[in-house]
């Protein structure tokens, strides 16, 4: 990367989905990263066409777009960590819709925190209507509701809401099959490294599948993680298999612990229990399955 390529901030927004179901996500990290100088990157991993240079132009939107179809969201994350041109780099998902001042409270966080290689913001829930979906945020997105533990950590949110130096990811190799897993590759690369959380940096998490669709979601998530450390194996991988049966309960009531100290109702908790519950164990399945067979098409059905 030369001096001249370099900006200040890329905001990066990987899609399975496309245009238009990427336009709510867009619409409210665009302005913002285009005021304070750096680029918005869209990595589009589906047959839908982009919108064109007059539909950008009517919506003034400077907005780098790459194609890459057919590639899964951790494909499209890899691609989008080695392309993106900014010093520093905040992911979000195309299902989320970041607060006003996003881009704002990044360039800041990582102003006071220089030595920061990485910074994760806090993650609310936009569909807690339905148990089944505040089981699924509970399961993936729990330990990163706010309030968050401010300060310096030794763990921070995922896609949904993270920035990272770029020096840090110019250390991933990656696995052009595979992508990037973020919570799997990266500790590598930040080893040594300053973690800090930061809760006043906030998304509004919106993913709502249905029952059967989280259920086969979680299966997915389940069998692409276990499919990417099958590669190779460790005595917690072989735990995790012997323990198939018993390990979803001890999850389920861990992450729901994890959701009390937030400062959630007990009846909110109690209700998605049983969903809860149901998810770990589909998740499990996905394991077992990712182990003995790999990953699949599992990947490329995630976002």
């Amino acid at each position: 990367m030369t001096q001249e390529q370099s900006l200040p901030l890329t905001s990066m927004v990987p899609t399975i989905r496309g245009w238009p179901a990427i336009q709510p996500a867009l619409e409210r990290v665009v302005g913002q990263t285009v005021a304070a100088g750096g680029e918005v990157l869209v990595i589009d991993g589906s047959n839908a066409a982009p919108p064109n240079e007059r539909e950008m132009d009517e919506l003034g939107w400077p907005v780098r777009w790459a194609s890459l179809p057919g590639r899964s969201v951790f494909q499209l994350r890899q691609a989008g960590y080695r392309g993106a041109r900014g010093e520093i780099v905040a992911v979000t998902e195309d299902h989320c819709f970041v607060d006003p001042d996003w881009v704002a409270r990044v360039i800041a966080a990582h102003a006071r925190h220089p030595d920061a290689a990485a910074i994760g913001g806090c993650v609310r829930n936009g569909t807690d209507r339905k148990a089944i979906d505040i089981a699924a945020f509970f399961l993936t997105q729990g330990p990163f509701m706010p309030p968050l533990e401010n300060g310096i950590t030794d763990r921070i949110s995922g896609p949904a809401n993270v920035s990272y130096k770029r020096h840090v990811l110019d250390r991933l190799s990656g696995d052009d099959d595979q992508g990037v897993i973020d919570f799997l590759e990266l500790p590598a690369a930040l080893a040594g490294e300053t973690l800090v959380a930061d809760d006043g940096i906030g998304v509004l998490h919106h993913q709502s599948q249905g029952f059967r669709g989280t259920s086969l979601a979680e299966f997915d998530n389940g069998r692409t993680i276990a499919g990417y450390r099958r590669r190779s194996m460790g005595s917690g991988d072989w735990l995790r298999i012997v323990g198939a049966i018993f390990l979803p309960v001890y999850r389920s009531a861990r992450a729901l612990r994890i959701v009390r100290e937030k400062g959630l109702p007990r009846a909110t908790i109690a209700a998605a229990l049983p969903a809860h519950l149901w998810l770990q164990y589909c998740a499990m399945a996905g394991e077992v399955v990712g182990y003995a067979a790999g990953p699949g098409a599992s990947p490329r059905r995630l976002y």
